[in-house]
């Protein structure tokens, strides 16, 4: 977490009586995030040595103490549905499968089913000493090591973009993230990709995927993927002139 308080009690709410420990992990909140997690019976932690999101999750992994990890982020909840099938699993877990939930999107406190986004599954309740996220700095995934995945029913319900202006702040720094770590492992862009990537992500969630039945939301959202696109490659191409030079990129 870093700065959730506006988003993050529907989430403990959802958890609240019926796991085993909350744990949380903070990045450096000024805001009463961390008062509140308290007040819901978390443990709280906190690293401000930032190094991306996949290192940042297994980190609070490994804080963890419990056989089983449910991640969850400051602006998702459990369904009711979700948390009985997540209590059913876990009479009789198989410590070797890997269990994703399918994420029940909203844009602007608007539910949006279009866009590529009806169907997001993600993989987040699995054995602790069985799996690992993997260390990438966005967009940050469980390694899978090719096992095989089970969806459970009911939804994991996300608040996408409650709060605009944080919305818009953290699509950018997404996007300098995984630039940054895309030319530290020596890929490169130029400004036609960034171009070319930012208007093909539109035409694909707003036409292609049915973007357009989603109204305005639906029209706003895949012109703000297009933008976070675009926002990559063209980063992509700064850091990667950067990192040629032997610059720093942190």
């Amino acid at each position: 977490t870093k700065n959730e308080a506006s988003q993050i009690t529907p989430c403990f709410r959802s958890l609240t009586g019926w796991v085993d420990e909350i744990v949380v992990l903070d990045s450096g909140s000024t805001d009463a995030t961390l008062d509140i997690a308290r007040q819901h019976g978390a443990k709280v932690f906190v690293r401000e040595d930032w190094k991306g999101f996949g290192i940042q999750r297994q980190r609070a992994q490994d804080l963890a103490t419990s056989d089983y990890i449910l991640a969850i982020d400051a602006d998702e909840r459990i369904s009711e549905e979700l948390r009985e099938a997540i209590e059913s699993i876990l009479r009789n877990p198989d410590k070797n499968c890997l269990y994703q939930v399918v994420r029940q999107n909203a844009f602007l406190d608007k539910d949006v089913f279009h866009n590529g986004w009806r169907r997001e599954k993600i993989v987040r309740l699995f054995a602790k000493n069985n799996f690992q996220f993997n260390s990438r700095a966005v967009h940050e995934s469980v390694d899978s090591k090719g096992i095989p995945t089970k969806t459970l029913r009911g939804y994991l319900i996300h608040d996408a973009c409650r709060n605009y202006e944080y919305y818009l702040e953290k699509h950018l720094a997404y996007a300098h993230s995984w630039a940054r770590d895309q030319a530290k492992s020596g890929k490169s862009a130029n400004l036609l990709n960034a171009i070319t990537h930012g208007l093909t992500t539109f035409v694909r969630l707003f036409l292609l995927q049915g973007g357009f039945l989603d109204g305005q939301h639906g029209l706003l959202f895949a012109f703000h993927l297009g933008q976070y696109s675009f926002n990559k490659y063209a980063a992509l191409w700064y850091y990667s002139r950067q990192f040629r030079r032997g610059e720093n990129l942190q």
